[in-house]
Formats: structure tokens, C-alpha cells, sequence
């Protein structure tokens, strides 16, 4: 019996793994110097806008443009997915996306177990920063 509680335990919270993951398209992005970003918030969300305007010196005509999409209280009704309700399904998600010229360059993407915050904005733009030359 311990032995498969270990085993359900454990499934369970490596479906509760929130770890970003980062997906770089174009190489030249991890040594450009990126002078100035537009700024994209899908849907419209003023505590994202507010969030990153604290952190970063956005401006309306540049050829890089960070695009930012988020979904708070997801839900899941499909009995197909039952076996990942019960290892934990994301509550949220936040993908910030970097492009150049209408180009993808780099996506950063975190599942949330909570509905987003002005914290995981924060903490997905401070890992940008640390891969790329803002």
C-alpha cells in the first residue's frame, strides 16, 4: 500500500511541475541589443500593462515588440482529459513572446497553478532579462 501511495504522490506532483519554459527561434536574438520594445498585452489586462511599464521603458514605434497572452480559470469538461485532472491541471498561463518586424524570436511560457499575478509577470519578465540584452 505505501508503495503505491509513493508512486501516486509522486505523479502527482510531477503534473504539478511549474516550471517556464523558454523557446528561442532566431539565435541572433541571445546577442542583439534590443534599444527599445513596443508593447502588447492579449487580451487587455491594466495590471500587466501597469506591471511591465514599472520594469521596462516601453514606446510605441519600435521593430521589436514584447506581445504578452494570458488565460486565468481554466477549466477542463472533456472525460478524455481525466487522467491529467487528477495529476493537476494549470489554473492559468502566461506567454510573452519577443518579435522583431512581426518575427518570433522567443517565447516565454509558464503554466500557473493559481490564476496569473503581477508577480508571475514580473518573475517571467526578470527570466527574459536574464537570456537577452534589454
Amino acid at each position: 500500500m505505501k508503495k503505491y501511495l509513493f508512486i501516486f504522490t509522486s505523479l502527482f506532483l510531477l503534473g504539478c511541475n511549474d516550471t517556464s519554459q523558454t523557446f528561442v527561434y532566431d539565435k541572433k536574438i541571445l546577442d542583439a541589443k534590443i534599444e527599445c520594445m513596443s508593447l502588447a498585452v492579449v487580451p487587455a489586462n491594466k495590471t500587466i500593462e501597469d506591471t511591465l511599464n514599472s520594469l521596462y521603458h516601453f514606446k510605441k514605434e519600435c521593430a521589436y515588440e514584447l506581445v504578452v497572452s494570458y488565460k486565468n480559470s481554466i477549466t477542463c469538461n472533456s472525460n478524455q482529459n481525466a487522467d491529467k485532472k487528477v495529476s493537476g491541471l494549470p489554473q492559468s498561463y502566461l506567454r510573452m513572446e519577443i518579435k522583431h518586424d512581426a518575427n518570433l524570436q522567443y517565447t516565454y511560457y509558464k503554466d500557473l497553478q493559481d490564476n496569473l499575478s503581477a508577480k508571475d509577470v514580473q518573475n517571467g519578465f526578470e527570466k527574459m532579462k536574464e537570456e537577452l540584452h534589454f
